[in-house]
């Protein structure tokens, strides 16, 4: 006779003896909960935390110049903004390039100048030794003539004079030539090296307007306008000062997302390419969107300085994603599934208790609750599976 029917049958008079009809009602009929041993297969999940990032993100930067490490945001583009390719997103300082190039450009006009100069002064100097050079030809044809048309009329003295008149001319005249080619050489020379400090300041006035020019930041593309973060991870803000190598500001695709996680160093055994993941936005925890692991850190660090915490990285994807809730830096609650398809014996985790790390449970029988030694295999959130000691559809009682 079942318990159910010592319920619910009332008998005239006493078939049973009525201490074993206490005990029954007793035993089984004191509303104890009960649960039933079943197959399936265990949800296993780790829960871990992430962040939301753009797999398509292009970075702005502070240009590389030269002799500038250090610049300072003047004005950015609000954050969230949509922009259009070619639109102004950020400006930096660019007072120390502005005064580097008005030295520059006056040190240019002034050379630009001296060449000019010189090049009068060259001219005029050049023109007064062919004068000369005409002059001392002149004067030694003259010399020459008179030695060559002296006769026996001409006292000997005299003649040795005309004579050394003509060598005295002839070497004169060589002499300015000379004087006139170092002079056009020497000419030539401060030219060439005036024109090369001409070139050197037109480059350096043309770097600097370039440099000026790529202090102010447009968009490469369009898209929406995201602050990038200083080294102590705060948002950059105008007048702030930045580094070569900071990201000022950036704009991702919001068409591409997916999230960065940190996983504890324990669960790295657990956690595999391709394991499915549901992701809850903490801006929004009531929608579930679903993802993949795609990336699996090869190093392992520490979270931070204050938590000596070992985790690794992972990213993952993720199968529909919403542009118009989902933004960059967004936090993340993410449960990643790493249950197999294996079925095995569920049992509620609340049913099960340890006496000294031994696994039992108690059943429900006719005369009280019975201990029975079990053998627990993987524990999920809810439900541990079953290796021994129990059977499918076997009951339970719960605590």
């Amino acid at each position: 006779m079942m318990l159910t029917d010592v319920c619910k049958k009332r008998y005239s008079r006493p078939v049973i003896p009525a201490v074993l009809i206490s005990l029954l009602l007793l035993g089984g009929c004191n509303g104890a909960a009960v649960t039933k041993v079943e197959r399936g297969v265990l949800k296993q999940s780790i829960d871990v935390t992430g962040e939301l990032v753009s797999a398509d993100t292009i970075s702005m930067m502070p240009p590389s110049l030269r002799r500038v490490w250090q610049y300072q945001v003047k004005q950015l583009a609000p954050e969230g903004s949509e922009v259009e390719l070619g639109d102004v997103v950020a400006q930096l300082d660019t007072s120390e390039q502005s005064q580097r190039l008005s030295v520059k450009m006056a040190k240019l006009e002034a050379t630009t100048q001296d060449i000019e100069t010189s090049k009068l002064r060259n001219a005029k100097r050049l023109e007064e030794l062919r004068l000369e050079l005409a002059e001392a030809q002149m004067n030694f044809e003259k010399a020459q003539r008179k030695f060559t048309l002296s006769d026996d009329t001409v006292a000997a003295i005299d003649k040795v004079k005309y004579e050394k008149d003509a060598v005295i001319a002839k070497d004169r005249v060589i002499l300015t030539k000379q004087k006139l080619e170092l002079e056009a050489q020497s000419a030539r020379q401060r030219e060439a090296m005036l024109m090369g400090d001409q070139q050197k300041f037109a480059a350096e006035v043309d770097a600097l307007k370039r440099g000026i020019a790529s202090l102010t930041l447009k968009a490469p593309r369009a898209g929406m306008v995201v602050y990038g973060n200083d080294s102590q991870g705060n948002k950059i803000k105008e007048g702030q000062s930045v580094f070569m190598g900071d990201t000022v500001l950036s704009i991702p695709d919001l068409n591409n997302m997916q999230v960065n996680m940190t996983i504890p160093e324990v669960e790295a055994r657990r956690v595999k390419l391709g394991q499915t993941l549901k992701i809850r936005l903490d801006a929004n925890p009531d929608r579930v969107f679903t993802g993949k692991i795609t990336e699996l850190g090869a190093v392992f660090r520490n979270k931070n300085q204050e938590i000596p915490l070992v985790i690794f990285d992972a990213v993952a994807s993720i199968d529909e994603v919403d542009t118009e809730l989902m933004r960059p830096g967004m936090t993340a609650k993410i449960s990643i599934d790493i249950a197999n398809d294996e079925e095995q014996l569920l049992l509620s985790l609340d049913a099960v208790h340890y006496d000294g790390g031994e696994a039992y449970v108690l059943t429900p029988g006719l005369f009280g609750e019975k201990k029975r030694m079990i053998t627990v295999g993987k524990i999920g959130k809810e439900l541990v599976s079953i290796t021994s000691g129990l059977e499918v559809g076997q009951e339970v009682l719960l605590p």
